[in-house]
């Protein structure tokens, strides 16, 4: 097991959530680098971004279709990059009992229905709910940022950060079926806001994207959540003990029902694979 002695590595929020998932996934994506067998649900994801990134940098002047458009552009461009990876598409991960095939025929329909959605909704919120302009002037969308928990270099890019009713909100947005279960990376991204902005954003919440199928059901934001009861100098210890800990080569396997949807099983000895 390699160790590093060196100070600590750039991280992210990924990083995190993947390493205290599961130590040995983490060493095998990102530290032996195997093949990761690719999947629809992130095509799917990306796709959405890049289109609601490119009607809200058009100021909203985007039409629905070209917004569509955005999104099936940026589709063949993950599905090209997937299959340069993955060129047989039954090695894809699906998450369910579909074929890839449809599985990603499925994922392209609710995507564009998802970009759809949220155009509607957004025209529906009118001015009641707008895209914050930072103070140096940037419109506050897919806005990366680098900033320090205590001696450990974070990275990340938050989604949006929104002018609401109840005040500056930061949004992550979530095209999967799932909410998250936690506010760790609205935390770390009112963190980011405080620190680069001095800007003290109270709340956060996870844009859930439109449903299709036998529940459909519209796209729309949580409800608010109180950032400020997770303390930041505990978020400060858990990147710095993950980064210590992954300097040092602790990577412990921890088999779950997240195995069914990791890209990396296949090469895992903890899955009996050798």
């Amino acid at each position: 097991m390699q160790t590093s002695t060196s100070g600590p590595r750039p991280r992210s929020h990924s990083q995190y959530t993947s390493y205290a998932q599961c130590g040995e996934s983490y060493r095998l994506e990102r530290i032996e680098k195997v093949s990761s067998d690719p999947a629809g649900w992130f095509v799917q994801g990306i796709a959405v971004h890049a289109a609601i990134e490119a009607y809200e940098r058009s100021m909203r002047t985007l039409t629905t279709a070209e917004a569509i458009a955005c999104f099936e552009r940026a589709w063949e461009e993950e599905m090209k990059a997937g299959r340069e990876v993955q060129a047989d598409l039954s090695r894809w991960r699906t998450g369910g009992y579909k074929t890839a095939a449809r599985d990603l025929e499925d994922r392209k329909a609710l995507g564009a229905h998802q970009v759809a959605d949220y155009i509607a909704y957004t025209e529906d919120a009118g001015s009641a709910e707008r895209i914050w302009t930072t103070p140096d002037g940037r419109l506050a969308v897919e806005l990366e940022f680098s900033i320090y928990l205590g001696d450990v270099p974070v990275r990340g890019v938050i989604d949006q950060v929104v002018h609401t009713p109840y005040g500056l909100v930061v949004r992550d947005i979530k095209t999967g079926t799932k909410a998250p279960v936690s506010a760790l990376q609205l935390s770390l991204y009112r963190r980011a806001l405080r620190d680069l902005f001095q800007v003290n954003v109270i709340w956060g919440d996870y844009w859930i994207c439109a449903r299709q199928g036998r529940s459909p059901k519209r796209g729309g934001p949580t409800d608010p959540i109180d950032l400020t009861t997770i303390d930041q100098d505990w978020l400060t210890g858990q990147y710095a003990a993950m980064d210590a800990a992954q300097r040092h080569g602790v990577y412990l396997a921890s088999p779950g029902d997240h195995c069914r949807v990791c890209g990396v099983q296949r090469h895992c000895k903890a899955k009996g694979r050798v």
